[in-house]
Formats: C-alpha cells, structure tokens, sequence
C-alpha cells in the first residue's frame, strides 16, 4: 500500500466484489455484508477500513534456483535433485522461478506432479511453447 494507485485498486476491487455479490443470482444465499460493511462506502471510510483490517497474503516461494551443477547459486537440477547430495529433492513452491499471479495451491500441486514423474522416471510431456491467453483489454476490463 505505498502507492496511491494501491489504495485505488483496493478500493476498486471491494467495490467490484460488492457489484459481483450484488447479482441476482446471489439473492438466494447472500446475507448481510460482513466487511467492510454496507456503512462504508466513500473512500474515506474505505481507506480507514484497509488501513485498519487488511494484511498481506505473501506466499513466500522461489528460495531455490533450478540450475547447473556448476552454478554456485543453483540448488536443484533441472529434475529437482538437491545439487551436491544424493537421494533428496525439492518439489514445491520453493523452485519457482517466478512468482505466480495467484495463490500458490495451483501450481504447487504441477510441481509435485512433475518431480513425481521425474522420481518414477516416467518420460516428459512434449514441449509446448504456446504463449498463454491474455485478454486484450486487461488494464480495463474486470470481466
């Protein structure tokens, strides 16, 4: 939350769940808002409310680098073997070598698959370097 644009987001995006919630279809099982609350709608109210009731959802990951044997900063091979010791590897999160855009269930889940099969010494997949789907209005479509 350092950045004005950060509050704006913030305040957009509970502004959209309560568009989203506030469908028809959810008449059935919507109950009363429970936070921030119908009450708070301007963005004063909005910004007390983040900077009283948020925190992070950091999922810390990608503490071990996929490497060479020779890269003395790698700490896995490219089969999750622990560099330098025999019969152990790592298979979760911590070999991203990215963060993901989302919560880290997903693609940890892929990771354990993967060392799995490399552990059975089952073969890979082909290779696919299909570029993902990106919606071309991103920076202003929520939907």
């Amino acid at each position: 939350m350092s950045q004005p644009q950060d509050w704006e987001d913030f305040r957009h995006c509970i502004r959209l769940t309560r568009s989203i919630f506030g469908q028809p279809a959810f008449d059935p099982f919507r109950g009363k808002e429970i936070q921030p609350g119908i009450d708070v709608q301007s963005d004063e109210e909005l910004d007390t409310f983040i900077s009283e009731h948020v925190e992070s959802a950091y999922h810390p990951c990608g503490t071990c680098k996929i490497g060479r044997p020779d890269d003395p900063m790698a700490v896995v091979d490219p089969e999750c073997r622990v560099i330098g010791v025999d019969s152990l590897r790592v298979v979760d999160s911590s070999i991203f070598p990215r963060i993901p855009n989302g919560n880290l269930n997903g693609p940890s889940i892929m990771v354990g698959e993967k060392g799995a099969d490399h552990i059975l010494g089952r073969a890979p997949l082909p290779k696919d370097n299909r570029a993902p789907w990106i919606n071309p209005r991103w920076k202003t479509s929520d939907r």
